[in-house]
């Protein structure tokens, strides 16, 4: 998966609709991945410039964006 196929994913949900990624994912999309503050950043960003919200869920290891 890339930034664009994130994007593409994001734009197509619906208020509270959500999207997610793995850890392995997230590393490809934001490096250098979970925890790096700059790469949570970055994620923050771009998630609210589509209008998601992100929550980290670490027993699962994956990236929820969820459209606001």
């Amino acid at each position: 998966m890339t930034i664009d196929d994130l994007r593409e994913a994001l734009v197509g949900l619906v208020h509270g609709q959500r999207a997610s990624v793995t850890y392995d994912v997230y590393t490809e999309i934001f490096p250098p991945g979970e925890p790096d503050v700059l790469a949570r950043k970055m994620c923050y960003e771009f998630a609210r410039s589509l209008g998601c919200r992100i929550e980290n869920h670490i027993s699962e290891k994956e990236i929820w964006f969820i459209k606001e």
